[in-house]
Order: C-alpha cells, then sequence, then structure tokens
C-alpha cells in the first residue's frame, strides 16, 4: 500500500505470500491496480515498478478480482500498464524471459538469505531486480 518497491521486494522474498486476500478479497496486486487507476501518470513509475517486482513472485494463473475490470477497459490499461503488462495480466501471453528467468533464480534463494544472495547471483548488475 505505500508503493516502495525495495520494501515490497523484501517482504516477498523472505516469503511473504502475493496471494492473499484482504477483507474484501483483495490480493496486493488489485490494491496496486486500484491504486494505479487513480495515480497521475507523473506518479505511476514506483506503482509500475511495484508491479513488477509483484510479477516476479505471482503465479501465472493468480485469480485477481480487478483482472474484470482490465478486460472491460483494455485500451484504459494498456495505456496505463503497457501491452506487455496487460496481456500478462490477462493471461494472453507469457511473462518475458526476464521475468521467468528472475522467478526461476528467486526461488533457488532461501528467505533466510533474500536480498543479500541476489549479490552472489552470477548476473550483471543492470540484470539484478532493485539495488537493495
Amino acid at each position: 500500500e505505500l508503493v516502495r518497491p525495495e520494501c515490497l521486494l523484501l517482504l516477498l522474498g523472505h516469503g511473504a505470500s502475493p496471494c492473499l486476500q484482504d477483507s474484501a478479497g483483495n490480493t496486493p496486486l488489485d490494491t496496486l491496480l486500484q491504486q494505479i487507476s487513480h495515480t497521475p501518470a507523473a506518479n505511476m513509475r514506483a506503482k509500475l515498478l511495484c508491479l513488477d517486482c509483484l510479477f516476479f513472485f505471482v503465479p501465472q494463473d493468480l485469480q485477481f478480482t480487478m483482472k474484470q475490470q482490465l478486460l472491460d477497459n483494455r485500451q484504459r490499461w494498456q495505456d496505463l500498464l503497457g501491452e506487455n503488462r496487460l496481456q500478462c495480466l490477462l493471461g494472453l501471453a507469457p511473462p518475458s524471459l526476464f521475468v521467468g528467468a528472475m522467478r526461476v533464480l528467486i526461488r533457488t534463494i532461501s528467505p533466510e538469505h533474500f536480498p543479500e544472495a541476489l549479490d552472489n547471483l552470477p548476473l550483471p548488475h543492470f540484470l539484478k531486480p532493485l539495488d537493495l
């Protein structure tokens, strides 16, 4: 809710579930999409970065409340999120190769060693998700 990508990545990396629902049935993805829908374009960067971090941890078949809104207002959401993110969220396209690779790599890191173990991955710095 605070839209802090580094905190989101730390929470998820330490085992927080991206699939939990609040009392209204909203997942973290729903909450983030609701915030994105009400955000001026100038303040969008951190929210999109949070969305990109969520992609590393959410299962491809995640059921989320906002999915129907994405389908009903595709052009608006494509303008907000970009075509690739929207296609992935709707299950119409697989995640990018980068997201798929990061999902595999992150699963190899135990929560006790996250995020320090990211530094030990044999990746160039620019491919690491966030500089924590």
